[in-house]
């Protein structure tokens, strides 16, 4: 992916922070937010951020570095928000 830093990261309206991930490939980037999109429970936000310090609406960030491990609190994240 060169320099470029893909995030993704995934929030409840009108709940503060969220969690986050730094994809490690280009294809994860591409296949990650469609594959949550498709999990995702109403009342959960998908986000693709560049730089997660810009945009402090989604702080404080839980950074997860395991992508399993991502979905897997996404997926819970959507039975908290339901």
């Amino acid at each position: 992916m060169g320099d470029k830093k893909i995030y993704i990261v995934a929030k409840i309206f009108d709940k503060r922070g969220c969690l986050a991930y730094r994809c490690k490939t280009i294809n994860e980037a591409r296949c990650l937010p469609g594959t949550l999109e498709a999990l995702r429970a109403e009342g959960v936000q998908i986000v693709i951020l560049d730089d997660p310090d810009i945009y402090s609406e989604y702080a404080p960030y839980s950074y997860v570095e395991d992508m399993k491990q991502f979905i897997d609190q996404v997926c819970e994240m959507n039975r908290t928000a339901v």
